[in-house]
């Protein structure tokens, strides 16, 4: 799911939403202050914005116009911002295709940051996301960047999961916290774009409210979806299919999707078990009775699953989908 919102790349100057305010203001006091470190480290769930964010702040320090803290959107900085070729802004990412940031990818950086900003008295800026998509090797190449940097440059690293980054890129970095936001906020934005406010309501609860996560769920047609995946899954709990019949047709699916919806429900499902909270889903209150404990350790398993599948693991989907099925069904 995009991290991005409406503004895939750098089109337009970017700029942060409305629930960021708090973290955007921080960082404008460590500017002012002129204490704003090499590199920092923007951390939080996925879907709620965070690349948004670096892509905004990067385009704010990159603009000519001082006057205000954000991108002007007319000068020479901004306009090659918009035409995608300014000399001083890089923006890393898993090439098309993969899933992994590959090492030469950052190894090129090197240089970049080795060069001088090329308006007098400029910053270079580098955004790489998601941060957790390096391998130990292209990790390792970033780590040397991060031990000797340039003063005008600035890196932003996103990530949707800082524990699985190295422990010195971490220590290195000024980190900095994304949680989810006011839910009241996040259904006005959401509102401004679907219209329909129960159908919003329902699309943030779907996507524990993170509002890109919403949104993204809304474009895809995700509800239908899910909720075919769910009829599937009641299925096998009427007996009607197996679950070995299960895993071979939600591995026919993309594995980040049929994973987010298996963790979405099984932690909707938990906070019923252990806060009373209900997860309003009669297919899976099948699994009601099930203990915190089951329940837990079942999506942490999931979850290190989605991690792995995300840093590009080549992994059999229907071996896993059965394995997943079978321990949850036994």
């Amino acid at each position: 799911m995009s991290e991005t919102g409406a503004n895939e790349g750098v089109a337009q100057p970017a700029t942060a939403f409305s629930w960021q305010m708090n973290q955007w203001q921080q960082l404008g006091a460590l500017l002012e202050a002129k204490r704003l470190p090499h590199a920092l480290l923007l951390s939080g769930p996925q879907g709620i914005g965070k690349l948004r964010f670096a892509q905004a702040f990067a385009h704010s320090l990159l603009c000519q116009d001082a006057s205000t803290f954000a991108a002007c959107g007319h000068c020479q900085s901004c306009r090659l911002l918009a035409a995608g070729n300014h000399p001083d802004y890089r923006e890393i990412s898993p090439e098309e295709g993969k899933r992994q940031i590959g090492v030469d990818q950052v190894r090129q950086l090197q240089s970049f940051v080795g060069q001088h900003a090329h308006r007098e008295g400029g910053r270079k800026l580098v955004v790489l996301h998601p941060a957790e998509a390096m391998n130990i090797n292209t990790a390792n190449a970033l780590l040397k960047t991060l031990e000797e940097p340039a003063g005008d440059t600035v890196l932003l690293l996103v990530s949707h999961a800082p524990s699985q980054l190295l422990a010195t890129i971490r220590s290195r970095c000024l980190q900095m916290s994304f949680g989810v936001p006011d839910q009241k906020v996040v259904l006005n934005w959401l509102q401004n774009y679907i219209g329909d406010e129960a159908l919003c309501s329902r699309l943030l609860t779907e996507a524990s409210g993170r509002p890109l996560a919403a949104k993204a769920l809304f474009d895809q047609d995700g509800l239908s979806r899910w909720q075919g995946f769910d009829e599937q899954l009641q299925g096998v709990i009427q007996g009607r299919q197996s679950p070995v019949q299960l895993a071979e047709l939600l591995a026919g699916e993309d594995i980040l999707e049929t994973l987010d919806w298996w963790l979405q429900r099984g932690l909707r499902l938990l906070k019923q078990v252990s806060a009373g909270v209900d997860c309003e889903n009669p297919v899976w209150q099948a699994f009601a009775k099930r203990s915190a404990h089951q329940l837990v350790v079942e999506l942490d398993k999931a979850q290190l699953l989605r991690a792995k599948m995300q840093r590009g693991a080549t992994l059999n989907k229907r071996l896993v989908w059965e394995e997943m099925l079978l321990n949850w069904f036994a």
